[in-house]
């Protein structure tokens, strides 16, 4: 028997807000979903692209008798007879109805296929795989149906399969586990090992034969993680008290070496209330974090090591919804106890009345307060008089940005819920900007109004397809009373919603710039990009795992990346075995150069071995980077790099040993007796002692002799906001409340000069400089007429590699060492984007890249400033780079690590996407770990084979109950109230990300996460698609329902949002 189930959901169901019957006209839709020939039941699904319903996007799923998914279909396009094309996707079930075999897509005609047919297409398309097109997964033979293997696609996987075991402890070797506990005096103590059987143990070993083990007792806690193997061993250890709350988290370099001083150097470090609230966290190196709470479980006042000097506080008050008001500073000796009292802000009638002139009183908290930093407001427009940020009509070129807007005086469209403005300080002044934020009926930004530093506004208009995507955006820039700037964007998409053309246009240009251009191959993954119109399109090629292993740009630039093919040891794991480059604008006559890489048991890069030629076996070791040794906490102790000494002579540039309290760095002497040749970057050994390097009480670098820094000041959200050196130049920086950057003076000398930063616009000395491009180059003023466009040509990491212009013209040639220092046979430089695309400072021989939560020193190949997410990877120095593996992964804003190349190349400041065969965990998933450790995945989720591209390795997941200060053992209510710390964030796209893996983004106790709930904030089946999709960049996370639970509606959002957009957004 045949069931026909036709969908076809209005976007009306869509709507946020309440509307009546006259605000819409409703017209009848009638049923034009074709009835598929068969004998399988389906579900068939269409989105309408426009009004009138000639293009639709269209997806079928097809089951069997027994309502398993066989085959999930999904259109693209149509071919020249004008038939429907779509993506189809195979799974077969074992005996037991449990997936066996995922298949890779295949294309064909929008309709059932056979099974056979499908795999004859699969294998036809996919030749390069082999006979293995298909991700197979073997279970044991029990009825816990747990993974033993799962094997990659492609034949050369069929013998490097990823594999499970389930063990149990015993006291030796890899399966021994100290025995930790609490005693009666609240003191760490460890008795023996546990004795044989007591501890289930999981081993996940990757497709290298790299192992890591999971140690799990009877009550189901991770009590210990262990990566590597042999010598190269490392224990992350989790110690508990008698109520289940985690006390400690032991790294590695512990090493069952408990003392006062080991603990206080290494440990993670967490004090509980009597309620069971995190009042306390230590983080290694750090002084302590403290916490104070409301009688509502909130967090209201919190203190780190550096505001304890000041006697200072940091403040969070919330409205009566649970949502974020106000944050600031205050000052008094000993913490004012909160638990008898709510803490409340309301609005006043003015915004000029209320506490410190913010328009919000505050009830319950009879202290003075000191300072605001941010206060944010809602349901309406009543904060501010000032008419320039007064919802406006603008008109440019064909595109009308005028949709009606939500007005607080409309009597059933109203702001109710929403974010309208914000008014931030900025740090080390006594400025405020205030903004504003309008919306339409649909709950989309369609406005955005906002102050600058420079006493001027920005403005963003948007405007948005019959879908929901972005179709056009306008940007105006204006500072004081200087010229009005203006730059423009329009989107234009295929009928799958792929992204295929953006345009960009300047002020009045009458033509617009043909900015980006992409194609797609049948398997819906960018084929050709091309960069400024101008015909330097870039061509991408895959293997079957849908991972790019070639570049090749028309006229500058090719890259070669190799896994488990030739030159480099083969990488069957997602590690990258070698990578070449050729370029035709150096010295080098297009002659390849590059890296072979090697890794440690725990995918530590240790060596990047250069070389040149067919094979890279020519002129070897010019630009060597080697990693000689690392503690067990992923310190590096000693790096060598190889670089030239003269017109045609190379050598050993650096040859570090660096020594550590802790984390901290303590000093670095080099070895090497050369001295650099060109422009590139170096270690600079300016003195020799037994204290080089100096940190403060919050784990931030104060001090760096050897670049003769005698002192960094920083602001109160750990980014600098002075570097002064030994001569008296100095460096100043001037940031909002909220991280940005708005300014860089740079004092050398006799000389001065002044940046300043007003969103993508870039001001030099009080002119415009430039406006960057979206990742994608940047348009240069001569003055404030003549401008010219300058393009990057970025590689697979988003490091710029060729920057030209509108002649086709190289202007510049950047080549790199793997931890971001700039090789000797670059060019001159012309611009200061770089390494990962981020601003390289190199004034006063800093040589920092500017990440934006921290700074880079590619020289060290660590960070300056503690990882302020430190909690998500228990078992990695809070100072390494990108887990030690650079040419795997990136780290887009200094506090998150991501795996590339992404399946799909888009540009690097988009959200990675992926391909059906590969999904990206999320960042929930990730945090939801035991410890948070990426390389620690090895598990199964639910006891489903998932994949995971962010090791490009078939590992398999295990959901596992978070560790964090706040565990199973606490009160609902706190878990629910905490999820008030994100509110403030609705309707943004930037919406802060909560980490539940023990704190939130801005330090405080993270929200609690029940233990026995089963929902996951990402869906793992397929998403649905109805009419008109929110975007999930622009989540509704208030609670805009007092009667419901804020705890449920939130989740319910969240996961309902995610489940039936149209859109991937990487959750990392």
């Amino acid at each position: 028997m045949k069931n026909h189930i036709s969908l076809f959901i209005f976007a009306i169901a869509l709507l946020s807000g309440p509307v009546s019957a006259n605000d819409l006209s409703m017209t009848a839709v009638k049923d034009t979903l074709a009835s598929i020939p068969g004998e399988h039941n389906y579900i068939y699904v269409r989105t309408p692209l426009g009004e009138d319903e000639e293009k639709n996007y269209d997806e079928i799923t097809f089951y069997d008798g027994l309502g398993r998914e066989l085959d999930f279909a999904q259109s693209y396009g149509a071919d020249r007879a004008g038939a429907i094309m779509a993506h189809h996707h195979l799974i077969e079930y074992d005996s037991l109805g449990r997936k066996e075999k995922q298949w890779l897509s295949t294309n064909t005609s929008f309709s059932y296929m056979s099974p056979e047919d499908l795999k004859g297409g699969v294998l036809w398309d996919y030749h390069d795989a082999g006979k293995r097109s298909y991700l197979q997964t073997n279970y044991e033979s029990s009825p816990l149906n747990r993974i033993t293997e799962q094997y990659g696609v492609g034949d050369a996987w069929g013998d490097h399969p990823a594999r499970m075991e389930y063990l149990t402890n015993i006291p030796a070797d890899s399966l021994r586990c100290s025995f930790y506990f609490i005693d009666d005096n609240d003191s760490l103590i460890r008795r023996g090992d546990y004795r044989s059987g007591e501890l289930q143990v999981t081993k996940a070993t990757d497709e290298d034969g790299k192992p890591t083990y999971t140690f799990v007792d009877k009550q189901g806690r991770t009590l210990l993680t262990r990566l590597g193997r042999g010598n190269q061993q490392a224990d992350t250890y989790f110690v508990f008290d008698r109520f289940g709350r985690i006390r400690y988290v032991l790294p590695p370099m512990i090493n069952d070496e408990i003392s006062a001083g080991n603990l206080d150097l290494y440990a993670y470090q967490y004090l509980y209330d009597s309620f069971g609230r995190c009042i306390s966290k230590k983080l290694p190196g750090c002084a302590a974090i403290r916490y104070v709470y409301d009688k509502a479980d909130r967090v209201i006042l919190s203190q780190n090591g550096n505001q304890s000097q000041k006697k200072e506080w940091t403040f969070t008050f919330y409205d009566n919804q649970g949502r974020l008001a106000l944050t600031g500073l205050c000052s008094f000796n000993d913490p004012p106890s909160l638990d008898n009292s709510i803490v409340r802000a309301y609005r006043t009638t003015s915004e000029k009345d209320g506490v410190l002139h913010s328009g919000y009183e505050v009830e319950h908290f009879p202290y003075t307060l000191s300072s605001l930093l941010q206060v944010n407001y809602y349901d309406d427009y009543n904060f501010t008089t000032d008419t320039q940020l007064a919802f406006g009509l603008e008109k440019k070129g064909k595109v009308q940005y005028d949709s009606l807007y939500i007005n607080h005086e409309a009597s059933l469209i109203s702001a109710q819920g929403r974010l309208t403005g914000t008014k931030i300080k900025v740090l080390d002044d006594e400025r405020y900007l205030t903004s504003a934020l309008y919306y339409d009926y649909k709950g989309r930004i369609i406005q955005g109004r906002s102050q600058n530093h420079l006493g001027g506004y920005d403005t963003d208009f948007y405007s948005y397809t019959y879908t929901g995507k972005l179709f056009a955006r306008l940007h105006t820039y204006q500072i004081g009373n200087g010229k009005r700037h203006m730059e423009e964007y329009t989107y234009e998409y295929l009928a799958d919603g792929e992204l295929r053309d953006v345009y960009h246009r300047v002020d009045n240009a009458y033509r617009a710039n043909h900015l980006l251009y992409y194609t797609y191959d049948n398997a819906r993954r960018v084929f050709l990009k091309d960069v400024g119109g101008l015909g330097a399109y870039t061509m991408y090629t895959y293997d079957v795992r849908d991972q790019v292993i070639k570049t090749m740009c028309r006229f500058f630039l090719s890259e070669e990346i190799s896994y488990n093919a030739s030159p480099g040891i083969p990488c069957y794991n997602g590690n990258i075995s070698s990578l070449a480059w050729r370029s035709e604008e150096d010295d080098t006559d297009g002659i390849s150069k590059g890296y072979r890489f090697a890794y440690d048991s725990m995918n530590r890069m240790t060596d990047a071995c250069y070389g040149e030629g067919e094979n890279l076996t020519g002129n070897l070791n010019c630009y060597d980077e080697q990693v000689t040794s690392f503690d067990k906490n992923g310190n590096i102790l000693g790096l060598c790099r190889n670089g030239a000494v003269g017109p045609a002579s190379f050598g050993a540039i650096d040859s570090l040993n660096l020594s550590y309290q802790g984390n901290h760095l303590l000093n670095v002497t080099d070895h090497a007796k050369n001295n650099m040749y060109g422009s590139t970057t170096d270690f600079k050994d300016g003195i020799r002692s037994s204290a080089e390097y100096a940190y403060d009480l919050n784990g931030n670098l104060i001090q760096d002799l050897n670049k003769g820094i005698s002192r960094i000041r920083y602001n109160c959200l750990n980014l600098p906001s002075a570097i002064e050196f030994t001569d008296g130049r100095t460096i100043s920086y001037l940031y909002s409340a909220d991280g940005t950057k708005l300014e860089v003076i740079h004092a050398m000398g006799d000389s001065i000069t002044t940046t300043d930063y007003c969103g993508k616009a870039i001001y030099e000395n009080g002119s415009l400089d430039k406006i960057l491009l979206d990742g994608e180059g940047f348009v240069s003023f001569a003055d404030d007429v003549s401008y010219s466009y300058h393009f990057f040509l970025k590689d697979y990491l988003g490091n710029v590699r060729v920057v030209y212009n509108e002649d086709r013209e190289a202007e510049e040639v950047n080549h790199y060492y793997p931890f971001g220092g700039i090789l000797a046979s670059s060019t001159p430089s012309v611009q200061l984007y770089k390494y990962n695309g981020k601003e390289l400072d190199r004034k006063g021989g800093l040589d920092w890249y500017d990440y934006g939560a921290r700074m880079y020193d590619p020289v060290l190949g660590r960070w300056h400033v503690a990882d302020p997410m430190s909690e998500k990877n228990y078992s990695i120095t809070p100072y390494g780079y990108c887990l030690n593996n650079p040419v795997k992964h990136i780290d887009p804003d200094g506090k998150q690590v991501i795996p590339v190349p992404s399946p799909l190349p888009l540009p690097f400041y988009y959200p990675l996407t992926n391909t059906q065969s590969y999904r990206l965990p999320s960042d929930q998933q990730i945090m939801r770990h035991t410890s948070g450790k990426f390389a620690e995945l090895g598990q199964i989720i639910n006891h489903t084979p998932k994949m995971s591209y962010a090791f490009g390795t078939l590992l398999f997941y295990q959901a596992k109950n978070a560790i964090s200060p706040e565990y199973e053992h606490q009160r609902k209510r706190d878990r629910r109230n905490k999820e008030g710390l994100d509110r403030n964030q609705a309707n943004v796209a930037e919406s802060i990300d909560t980490n539940v893996s023990g704190m939130m983004p801005n330090g405080d106790p993270a929200p609690k996460r029940d233990p026995k709930d089963k929902k996951r904030i990402i869906k793992v089946g397929k998403k649905v698609i109805i009419g008109l999709a929110i975007d999930r960049t622009y989540m509704e996370l208030t609670n805009p329902d007092p009667t419901q639970d804020a705890y449920e509606t939130h989740t319910n959002q969240v996961e309902g949002r995610e489940e039936y957009s149209t859109d991937y957004v990487g959750d990392i």
